[in-house]
């Protein structure tokens, strides 16, 4: 318990409110808290993502760069899109009376890793602005950008299989490709070898 409090601990550090899924009727709202907060961090990255006309002239020439800067913009659009726009309480989870403490902890701590990984992005993204727009630096710097902002949408993707897990029942053994169970009297009649 002690070990959950302080994830919880940690993550309200950075989003004033959170209260966690424990209570289900607050899971719906403690979800969205927590993808707005991230979608205002990534959002306020991107609105950074500007360029003076002379260096927007100078990526312009390179073609390499034009190309890397369009796509660091693009997936950082895709990703703050897809985390706003999500269906808020899409899954079953937020359904459930009680959930294993275990798997919250699961939960808590992809939240945690968001919210710093979100961070990461923010703070690569304001360190650009240090650099000179088409240099090697700052061509490297981008691609670093773009890992991240992959990574991260990766990271999305992991939280609502996560979700969607805790609240669907496991598959049956027939669905897992293991042997059915015979009963007693295919036993006794040697059916089904």
């Amino acid at each position: 318990m002690s070990f959950e409090k302080n994830l919880l601990e940690r993550i309200a550090s950075y989003i004033p409110g959170y209260a966690g899924y424990k209570e289900k009727e607050i899971r719906r709202e403690t979800d969205a808290l927590l993808r707005r907060h991230i979608s205002s961090i990534l959002a306020s990255a991107a609105s950074q993502l500007v360029l003076a006309p002379a260096d927007a002239r100078a990526v312009a020439a390179n073609p390499d760069a034009r190309y890397l800067w369009d796509a660091v913009r693009a997936e950082l659009d895709k990703v703050v899109q897809k985390i706003d726009k999500a269906p808020h309480g899409y899954v079953g989870f937020f359904d459930l009376v009680k959930v294993d403490e275990g798997v919250l902890e699961k939960v808590y701590n992809h939240d945690l890793a968001l919210v710093e990984e979100a961070k990461k992005i923010a703070d690569a993204v304001s360190a650009l602005k240090n650099l000179r727009p088409g240099s090697a630096e700052w061509l490297d710097a981008l691609r670093q950008i773009f890992a991240l902002i992959k990574n991260f949408d990766a990271k999305i993707d992991e939280r609502a299989k996560l979700l969607k897990a805790i609240s669907e029942p496991p598959p049956q053994l027939w669905e897992r490709g293991e042997e059915k169970k015979r009963s007693i009297l295919d036993r006794l009649f040697k059916r089904g070898k």
